[in-house]
């Protein structure tokens, strides 16, 4: 955005609960909140789309939801309302890919991040994140360089990760948490996939990290959870799906996924499947998946000791 990050209009400098839009408007190409039934309450500093904020206040966004070829899979209206109202309901956040409307007539695809907006304990809306397509490659301000030990920007201290735009570890693990009480009276599992490419070069570690988060974004389900854990690792978490399923999904992963990845990085996936009734919390989840993406790596090494063509290699975590 090309106004000051941090200058508000009057209107949202005096709404309460408004102050994170300055700080997010940062990373985002607009940061927004909605009321529950999608209608813009809230925006960051700056144009909306190219417009004045004015003119989208109480707008609902599936209005301005363009559509597409079916090769694009672009989002219907109705289809968005029923992930709004998933949302809300099921307090869960989504990540996808929508095409919007401009002012001019046009359109553009964007990359949207939606995660409920709680108040006083009850769901009041959501909050929005758009990146354009066009500019994958998100950056800090420049007053923010030179100081990469401030643990106000480091990763798992920010709600969103600045390169690939998916949620940080803290957020990540914040929000599977609120899914479990969930899983647990439906009786269902649910599993966490660490995909990690430590094993490609350091230099194009960021370069991978956004080819593989926009590749994801494209297969997963609208249920799914996205997240950046570490520098080389992906989170992927899957509402129902068990240890099997979990298993299948890894190995496409191993096999599929480098050849779209620069230098065809290897990956590797540990999964960690999470029974209902449990007791499992997020912290031990996240830390089984580290431990079988862990014996992933080990097992990756000695498959490709001398190997022409580098492979990938998954493993799950199991209780002993």
């Amino acid at each position: 955005m090309t106004s000051s990050p941090l200058s508000l209009s009057a209107p949202l400098a005096s709404a309460p609960g408004t102050s994170w839009l300055a700080v997010a408007a940062m990373l985002a190409d607009l940061a927004f909140e909605t009321d529950p039934m999608g209608q813009f309450t809230g925006f960051g500093p700056g144009k909306a789309l190219g417009q004045p904020t004015a003119n989208l206040l109480g707008v609902e966004l599936a209005t301005l939801l363009a559509g597409g070829s079916a090769e694009e899979e672009a989002l219907s209206a109705a289809q968005f309302r029923s992930i709004i109202t998933t949302i809300c309901t099921e307090c869960m956040a989504w990540h996808g890919k929508v095409r919007l409307v401009q002012l001019d007539g046009g359109s553009a695809f964007y990359r949207l991040s939606l995660a409920p907006r709680i108040t006083g304990g009850q769901v009041t809306g959501t909050y929005g994140l758009l990146f354009d397509m066009d500019t994958p490659e998100l950056t800090l301000p420049d007053r923010h360089a030179g100081r990469p030990d401030d643990p106000a920007l480091s990763r798992g201290n920010t709600m969103l990760d600045s390169e690939t735009g998916l949620w940080s570890s803290r957020t990540f693990g914040d929000d599977i948490a609120r899914r479990f009480d969930r899983l647990d009276v439906e009786e269902q599992p649910g599993t966490l996939l660490y995909l990690g490419f430590s094993r490609s070069s350091a230099k194009f570690r960021s370069a991978v990290a956004i080819r593989l988060a926009e590749e994801l974004r494209d297969i997963v389900r609208p249920t799914d959870l996205l997240g950046r854990i570490d520098e080389t690792t992906i989170a992927l978490w899957c509402d129902g799906m068990d240890h099997l399923t979990g298993g299948e999904r890894a190995s496409k992963f191993c096999t599929s996924l480098p050849a779209m990845l620069p230098e065809r990085a290897t990956i590797t996936v540990g999964v960690a499947p999470r029974w209902s009734g449990s007791g499992d919390d997020a912290s031990s989840v996240l830390e089984h998946a580290a431990v079988a993406l862990r014996l992933a790596d080990m097992a990756a090494e000695r498959a490709n000791v001398g190997a022409e063509n580098p492979v990938g290699a998954w493993r799950v975590w199991q209780r002993d």
